[in-house]
């Protein structure tokens, strides 16, 4: 897992968090941030954290507010890829092997949020899916579910990777913080991951209104 914000392009696709220099005027630079399964530096601004004294070039703002540590170009590789046909035969072993009946496969994901925070609070994400399938171990049909969120603390979903897939998906958009919002892109591979959490989507309860507002004349 790396972030680099001198990179352009990957896999065919233009990249949202290009730059050359932070908000800081430090000079952009690619970080590996998890390398071999351990994280190995952070992302940093010009605020020193213990271990990590200096800049690399992750200083970012929108506006005029104070630069933070965030993200650019984030990239997610793995030196062992497997086809997605593998991904699939690896799932429904994974599930016979905890005696489940089917596992998820989150096909299509649309946007989702992280809750960060100090002092005992708690560190969380929730990723709002757009197409997600039941794979059962009996070989009936894939059924499509509605309405399931994955929700997770990010520590706990990281231990539970298995393996990666061969194809990387690029996903462009922009990333919000204390220091407002900032262009970025994310690329991953698909991932097969042997525990996840899920729960239902809110509803909203507000009803239509019977009649329509009246007209002004």
């Amino acid at each position: 897992v790396y972030c680099d914000p001198t990179l352009r392009s990957y896999a065919g696709e233009e990249l949202n968090g290009f730059y050359l220099y932070d908000d800081q005027g430090v000079k952009a630079r690619r970080v590996d941030v998890v390398k071999d399964g351990i994280l190995r530096e952070f992302l940093m601004s010009r605020v020193p954290l213990d271990g990590f004294p200096h800049s690399n070039g992750h200083g970012r703002t929108a506006g005029g507010g104070d630069p933070v540590s965030r993200q650019s170009n984030l990239v997610v590789e793995t030196t062992a890829p497997h086809t997605e046909a593998e991904l699939r035969s690896m799932l429904i072993e994974e599930a016979k092997k905890q005696g489940k009946e089917y596992g998820y496969y989150f096909k299509e994901v649309t946007s989702g949020f992280t809750l960060t925070g100090e002092g005992g609070s708690l560190n969380s994400f929730n990723v709002t899916p757009l197409e997600v399938y039941r794979i059962y171990v009996d070989g009936r049909p894939d059924e499509l579910v509605r309405g399931v969120d994955l929700i997770g603390t990010p520590l706990s979903m990281f231990s539970n990777i298995v393996c990666g897939g061969d194809a990387p998906s690029v996903f462009t958009g922009e990333c919000g913080a204390e220091s407002g919002w900032v262009p970025v892109t994310a690329s991953s591979p698909m991932i097969l991951v042997n525990k996840i959490e899920t729960q239902r989507r809110q509803k909203s309860r507000d009803l239509p209104p019977i009649l329509p507002a009246p007209q002004n004349k």
